[in-house]
């Protein structure tokens, strides 16, 4: 399972004028490494969506980045943040129901 966390740049947070922009970051938990890997990264301006690479940042962005998704990970692991366990897993049954669905509408079930 895949989890998405957001921050908007602030004025130190790049070596260029990211400020006001927002970092869209795909995360996962990895049970084979025992860390966390960044699976997809978007930079939102303007001017649209762009793509973004986790080796682009700094050294110092690359640490504060990764302290970020741990924090993140730990709020919603332990339930001390904005994210609940019940809301992910409200996601997953609405997922689940609308694979059944599918399901039932291909066998015409």
């Amino acid at each position: 399972m895949t989890y998405t966390f957001e921050k908007t740049f602030g004025k130190f947070d790049s070596s260029t004028n990211f400020e006001g922009n927002k970092l869209i970051v795909e995360y996962v938990y990895s049970s084979v490494s025992d860390c966390i890997k960044v699976v997809e990264m978007s930079r939102v301006d303007s001017e649209g969506t762009h793509f973004h690479r986790l080796n682009w940042m700094s050294k110092e962005g690359q640490a504060s980045l990764m302290e970020d998704l741990e924090n993140d990970m730990t709020d919603r692991m332990c339930g001390t943040g904005n994210h609940s366990i019940e809301n992910d897993l409200e996601i997953a049954n609405m997922e689940a129901d609308w694979l059944i669905q599918k399901a039932e509408i291909h066998y015409g079930i």
